[in-house]
């Protein structure tokens, strides 16, 4: 199901770009077509029906994407980028605007649905392998993705918090771990009367801020703060010549 609408969504994309006139297009598949085993198929597949050449980046890519469209919204940024799509979760370490290291990991709520045993103990494992290669000090923690978006929509309203503006929304720690309590004790129907979010995202609430918990707890930020750009707006910074960019 998930391939037939992808598809539809390619073609429709395809006749837009046509009906513009645009002269360059840039499709990037991540994690969803990276591990899929018909994969290699869906890119070809695309391509034939709609032109579209679709380039696949790796999970380090991935990161570099995210962290570079966080960059468009901080260029000066201090801290760990974590971006958590639906089959995998991204960092990536910013250091007064550069970009250090980075790790992708299977930290992604579809993924975890299906482990067996000790969800937490299996996030909390991988998270600390993670550390170990990323051992700096980030007192910033930027959320990249739908999830973590949900997650701040929902603070807000449950607080009805005045400006609407999801991009730089912060919270210390108290706030987030308060808000994370919230939400893994609150049910569907709760969430769903505070947030436009559709249902299939708000379901991959509870595990996200799961996730984000454990985060917090191995990487010790003292802020957490919301991005609205991501591997898009990362796509775009890579295009932008250096004086553009600063």
């Amino acid at each position: 199901k998930g391939r037939v609408r992808a598809l539809a969504a390619m073609a429709r994309f395809a006749a837009l770009a046509q009906s513009f006139q645009v002269q360059s297009m840039t499709a990037v598949a991540t994690a969803a077509v990276r591990d899929a085993r018909d994969g290699p198929a869906f890119c070809g597949e695309v391509l034939a029906t709609t032109g579209i050449k679709i380039t696949v980046a790796t999970g380090l890519e991935e990161a570099r994407f995210a962290a570079q469209g966080v960059l468009l919204g901080w260029p000066e940024a201090n801290g760990l980028v974590a971006d958590l799509g639906g089959a995998s979760m991204e960092l990536a370490e910013l250091s007064s605007g550069q970009i250090g290291e980075r790790v992708t990991s299977p930290l992604a709520p579809l993924r975890l649905a299906d482990v067996k045993g000790d969800v937490d103990r299996h996030i909390r494992s991988i998270l600390q392998d993670l550390r170990g290669q990323m051992a700096g000090a980030y007192p910033t923690l930027y959320l990249v993705g739908g999830s973590f978006r949900a997650i701040a929509k929902l603070d807000m309203a449950r607080r009805n918090y005045p400006l609407r503006v999801l991009h730089e929304y912060q919270l210390n720690r108290d706030e987030l771990a308060e808000l994370l309590n919230w939400v893994q004790d609150a049910d569907l129907a709760e969430l769903q009367a505070l947030s436009s979010t559709s249902t299939d995202r708000l379901r991959l609430v509870p595990m996200a801020a799961r996730v984000l918990r454990h985060l917090v707890d191995v990487f010790d930020p003292q802020t957490a703060a919301i991005s609205s750009y991501g591997l898009r707006e990362g796509l775009l910074f890579e295009r932008m010549p250096p004086d553009l960019r600063s």
